[in-house]
């Protein structure tokens, strides 16, 4: 047997530098490059410095490499450190006067330490690092839509160009080589994206199981697809048209991390993430059950909580074996099984996430039957059967509604009239009011602002962002027509992120 695991991570976050503080905006980028960007860079390096083999497919939005990248964030990042120091020193006092809370706290204070350093070993160039490892061939990066833009709910196909193609050009500028892979966001599809994705010389993407369209036999340009069951179907990327290529998330891989019952990350021994010391939010509990009330949650044993994760990595890697010479024997084929989650959920939300990913990749190359591999590594060295998909999303039931609902609907109607007036104005625009506008326009378009809505995690706060931009995009078109490009300052537009970005050199490409 000698089966292939691709392992794909999703990393986004929206704009949120300068864009609020706690509850909701920067913070969330201090909070992710903390508790899950640091550590999975550690915990990579460990693998290589251990010569453990196996690639990660790691995917990073446009917009979170701006941030990633930009000074402001560097400088920020430290001063939100400092105080967060400040807060664990203080939690002394609120904690409970027991050795075991005391070492929890010395624990945190080690910890953030060392994330301090390690940062500043750095240079605070987080994505610097992502993209070295990327040479090194632990990482393959992936790009998506420049602000993760929602595309099976555009109003024409120009505005998905543009997102795509803004999404390569700030992955070339900053990778300094062109994306081979893209993350549709949300796992958003709409049939004849494919035919963009190859315009920009892109070859896969992933998308759920159940997006595949079985049918009963089909025809596709003149040749026929053999059926294939929404079982069957994952196991091997798929040619969708264009020579572009799909792979498909492995039901069991996903259900084991992320299913309520009884996924990994419910587990007791693991930290507890809604449960914070009130002045400083540092978490110091642990599950403890899924039947415990937050008020009796026990405290945190860091220790016993990593056992556990290595233990859970060594049983993932068991089921992706089992799973690989279950295939086999039916097929003689071993396949290919693809696990893809979002990035943030291994060490933010599960906050033993990287140790766990560090075990699978240990376990699987302890047995030589299943190799981590990268997608293009895959389609080198299998012949793709042609595939079809269906309109769908990784959201709520495959469809859209996650972001299009009675209470989003409005924020829909707006983008679709001013992605029409932009797609009207495109020939006459140029300089820096025809950039800024783009730059608004994607903006205002990421898929942040109605699921923040949809969820009321953050309902006003989206609310807020999505007026903000669209009306930036409206001040922009006003200028325009009224004045005839006056300069950016002027227009309304004071976002720095994609300012290296050119229109004319977008919409030229």
């Amino acid at each position: 047997m000698n089966g292939r695991f691709v392992m794909v991570l999703h990393s986004h976050l929206p704009y949120v530098l300068g864009k609020g503080r706690w509850p909701f905006g920067e913070e969330w980028l201090h909070e992710i490059a903390l508790d899950t960007y640091l550590p999975l860079l550690e915990e990579f390096e460990r693998l290589d410095h251990d010569n453990v083999p196996g690639t990660i497919a790691l995917g990073i939005t446009p917009i979170l490499m701006e941030q990633l990248k930009s000074p402001a964030f560097v400088d920020s990042f430290r001063t939100w450190v400092d105080v967060k120091r400040k807060a664990l020193e203080q939690d002394v006092s609120r904690l409970p006067d027991t050795p075991e809370a005391h070492d929890l706290n010395m624990f945190y204070r080690e910890e953030l330490d060392q994330r301090l350093r390690q940062f500043d070993m750095l240079g605070g160039d987080l994505l610097e690092a992502f993209a070295r490892l990327q040479e090194s061939g632990r990482l393959e990066i992936l790009t998506s839509c420049a602000t993760h833009g929602y595309m099976p709910l555009f109003g024409n196909d120009e505005s998905r160009r543009l997102q795509i193609r803004t999404g390569v050009a700030v992955y070339q500028h900053w990778m300094g080589r062109r994306p081979t892979g893209f993350w549709l966001p949300e796992c958003g599809y709409i049939p004849g994206v494919e035919r963009l994705l190859a315009e920009e010389g892109l070859r896969y993407f992933i998308a759920d199981a159940t997006t595949f369209d079985a049918g009963t036999g089909q025809e596709h340009t003149n040749v026929h697809i053999p059926v294939a069951t929404s079982t069957e179907a994952p196991w091997t990327p798929w040619n969708i048209g264009a020579d572009v290529a799909v792979f498909l998330r492995n039901p069991a891989t996903s259900k084991q991390v992320w299913s309520r019952d009884f996924g990994y990350p419910g587990n007791g021994s693991y930290r507890e993430f809604h449960k914070r010391c009130e002045s400083s939010g540092w978490q110091y509990w642990r599950i403890t059950s899924k039947q415990t009330d937050l008020g009796a949650k026990e405290l945190y044993r860091p220790d016993e909580a990593r056992k556990r994760a290595i233990e859970h990595g060594q049983h993932f890697a068991s089921l992706v074996r089992d799973l690989a010479a279950q295939r086999e024997r039916l097929t003689g084929d071993p396949g290919v099984i693809v696990a893809a989650y979002d990035t943030e959920l291994f060490g933010h939300w599960w906050y033993e996430g990287r140790e766990w990913i560090g075990a699978v990749l240990r376990n699987l190359a302890a047995k030589e039957s299943i190799s981590a591999v990268a997608p293009t590594a895959v389609l080198a060295e299998r012949n793709l059967p042609l595939g079809r998909l269906r309109e769908s999303s990784w959201g709520s039931g495959g469809g859209h509604s996650t972001w299009m609902n009675p209470e989003t609907s409005w924020i829909w109607d707006n983008i679709h009239d001013d992605q029409r007036h932009f797609v009207d104005l495109l020939p006459q625009l140029h300089g820096q009011t025809g950039d800024a506008l783009l730059r608004e326009i994607l903006l205002e378009e990421s898929s942040d602002w109605p699921f923040m809505i949809t969820t009321a995690q953050a309902r006003t706060y989206g609310t807020a962002r999505f007026l903000e931009h669209h009306r930036k995009v409206r001040a922009l078109f006003a200028a325009i027509e009224d004045t005839d490009q006056i300069p950016t300052s002027q227009a309304g537009s004071d976002d720095p992120v994609f300012e290296h970005i050119r229109l004319n050199e977008i919409w030229k490409a």
